[in-house]
Order: structure tokens, then sequence, then C-alpha cells
């Protein structure tokens, strides 16, 4: 989500449908997002690539466990918990590394002479 930081950081209230306090607002709304820029507001976007990507998984938080494993493609089933939520990503990893080794040595050797 993006931040919108209003020409007067003391300012709290509502405008344009986003709730500012302390002159910070949030939206991921596009329209909102330029009719902001053009009157004045600093608009600070998302980083592209995924700050989480840096943390070890075991110090994410479990919003960010729940992005990594939706990014990964991970199934939580009905993990809520940080502790059941990084057992399940930790166990598919290990599953997929699995898997991987395998693929290798599926392959024919090669003839080297």
């Amino acid at each position: 989500m993006a931040r919108v930081i209003a020409p007067n950081n003391q300012y709290t209230g509502l405008s344009a449908s986003v709730m500012f306090i302390n002159g910070v607002g949030e939206t991921d709304d596009p329209h909102l997002l330029s009719w902001f820029e053009a009157k004045g507001y600093t608009v600070e976007h998302p980083e592209t690539d995924n700050p989480s990507s840096d943390v070890p998984i075991d110090k994410m938080t479990v919003p960010q466990l729940k992005e990594y494993a939706a990014e990964k493609k991970i199934d939580l089933g009905e993990a809520t918990k940080k502790e059941d939520i990084l057992k399940v990503i930790q166990d598919a990893q290990q599953l997929n590394d699995g898997k991987e080794q395998q693929k290798g040595s599926d392959e024919p050797p090669t003839d080297k002479e």
C-alpha cells in the first residue's frame, strides 16, 4: 500500500476518503494517488522487490510468511500461528529440495572417455 504524506505533517483527518494521522495516510487507489500528487502531497510507492526476501523466514512476521507462502504457491491449510505457518513452509521447502535432488538422479549418466 502506498503512503501518502500531507504537506502539513500535523494533519489528522479524512481527505479524499483517505484517513490521515499526523500527516500520513495510505491507499492503493491509483486515481487517488495521482490526485494527491497533483495537489502537492508526497506519495511513497511500495518497493517493487519483496522486502521480506532479505529477511530469514524464521524472522518474518505472520503477514510476511503468508506473502512468502503465496509467492511460493505453498498451501498453508489451516495454519494461522507463526510457528505452524513456519513449519508448513519449511516442510514444503524440504519436500521441494528432495524433488530437485531426485530430478538430477533421474538423468542418465554421461560417458566421459
